[in-house]
């Protein structure tokens, strides 16, 4: 009789922990507060972050292993391995995911409360509209007037770049992206669709943002699918300490890692036929892996991500994209004053250094790829003409001086910009009304020649 109710006792026992560990499970999945909680109980917080022992002997995703290279392993096997290890370590963004997606699917006109303007050459950036007081060392930048003033700010910044020679239109774009950015938005984040033609257009555009409103900028998440993935690789490679995360969906062509410990966040997106192409292939992989080379413990796990085939949506950005970048944000809005921003280390800012990352220079000069079943990516056969109103005009003034006629438009750009900026700000200010995409050029290609003295 005392075995019996032993028994009873013990199965009785087994089938309310069965019976909780089910409903933890279901919470985890459901619930976006319990996830959270559970993710900070196995993990730590994010400026501390350390495993849990004992949660650490339960079958939970957030222990799962990063997966370990292997050159004997075909990379078909490390696509699979890589998608299997994101799928789980990030499985505690689900409930975030899902109210993403009821947002957008419920919510309209959600851009109503917030400001949209824009910043000289950057386009329809939107404000969560956040202030804090100014402190002594803003009155000392020259961002505050007073110690106190109240200032604007964002947690972060997310950049949806697109082809600046895209078909489709800026404002068809940007009203499709509005719900997405409104969530964004209440997530702190300030958002931008950001056309970009080039490199050197791209890296303008972001120094820019970076150098005049660093308080909206100084956590940059950016975003990019097809030819602009590649593009925003290529402009982390340059410029690793200015990106906190890097959202790449199907790049393009092969971008070369950043050869420094990265401090940027990295998601690859990709429909399954990267193996397809080897050295994509490749390059991809060393993204994700020195994403995660890190001695703290979420980038350690999360820092660099890949998934393969998900779930077609039906919209502008996959909920996964928003959810990494919503957790990137976290993160790095606690956790940034780990990570400060080291002095500018170029690894390579022009076509030519990242041709020279993945290709050979031929007796004649020329640059072909290591492999030849690789063709030369079509971005990087093709040089920016710098073609704007300035230049022709300049041309046109100086038809028969020999030395202007041997100058390229690039040279023609700094030369003219720099005799611009001497004349004063005012000067500056009239040329860019009257020919903005010479400003362009000419901030872009500044950014460049300083970067390579550095």
């Amino acid at each position: 009789m005392i075995l019996k109710r032993t028994l009873s006792v013990l199965f009785g026992s087994l089938i309310g922990l069965i019976t909780l560990y089910i409903l933890q499970g279901a919470c985890f999945r459901l619930v976006e507060s319990y996830a959270n909680n559970r993710l900070k109980w196995a993990w730590g917080n994010y400026i501390q972050g350390t495993i849990d022992p004992k949660l650490s002997k339960l079958p939970l995703d957030h222990f799962v292993q990063p997966p370990k290279e292997n050159s004997s392993v075909p990379l078909l096997v490390h696509l699979t391995n890589e998608n299997d290890y994101s799928q789980k370590v990030f499985s505690f963004a689900l409930p975030l995911r899902d109210r993403f997606l009821n947002f957008v699917r419920s919510e309209e006109d959600t851009l109503r409360n917030y400001e949209i303007r824009d910043l000289q050459m950057i386009r329809g950036v939107a404000s969560p509209g956040l202030r804090r007081a100014a402190l002594l060392e803003d009155v000392r930048d020259g961002i505050a007037r007073r110690e106190g003033d109240l200032i604007e700010y964002a947690d972060a910044c997310f950049l949806f770049v697109i082809d600046d020679k895209s078909t489709t239109g800026y404002e068809e774009k940007f009203a499709s992206l509005e719900t997405t950015f409104g969530f964004l938005l209440r997530n702190g984040m300030a958002c931008s669709l950001l056309p970009a033609d080039s490199l050197e257009d791209l890296m303008g555009k972001v120094s820019y943002l970076k150098a005049n409103h660093g308080l909206l900028a100084e956590n940059l998440i950016v975003y990019g699918e097809g030819q602009t993935a590649a593009l925003i690789m290529e402009a982390c490679f340059a410029r690793p300490e200015f990106y906190r995360g890097v959202i790449a969906v199907n790049p393009s062509r092969p971008v070369p890692a950043p050869n420094l410990k990265s401090k940027t966040w990295f998601l690859g997106i990709t429909d399954g036929d990267l193996h397809l192409d080897d050295v994509k292939c490749s390059m991809i992989l060393d993204w994700v892996r020195i994403g995660r080379q890190s001695e703290y413990l979420y980038p350690s796990r999360l820092g660099g991500l890949l998934r393969t085939n998900l779930q077609n949506e039906d919209l502008p950005i996959p909920s996964l994209a928003i959810a990494y970048a919503v957790q990137c944000n976290r993160y790095f809005k606690e956790a940034s004053v780990l990570l400060p921003v080291a002095p500018a280390q170029v690894q390579g800012d022009t076509h030519h250094d990242l041709v020279e990352s993945i290709g050979i220079r031929t007796e004649e000069g020329g640059i072909q790829a290591k492999r030849a079943a690789d063709p030369l990516p079509e971005a990087m056969e093709d040089e920016p003409k710098f073609d704007c109103q300035m230049v022709s005009e300049y041309r046109e003034i100086h038809e028969n001086d020999p030395e202007v006629n041997r100058l390229s438009n690039r040279e023609l750009v700094l030369r003219i910009g720099d005799s611009l900026k001497e004349m004063g700000e005012q000067v500056m200010s009239q040329v860019e009304e009257k020919d903005p995409l010479f400003m362009r050029f000419y901030l872009s290609l500044k950014e460049l020649s300083v970067n390579s003295t550095e």
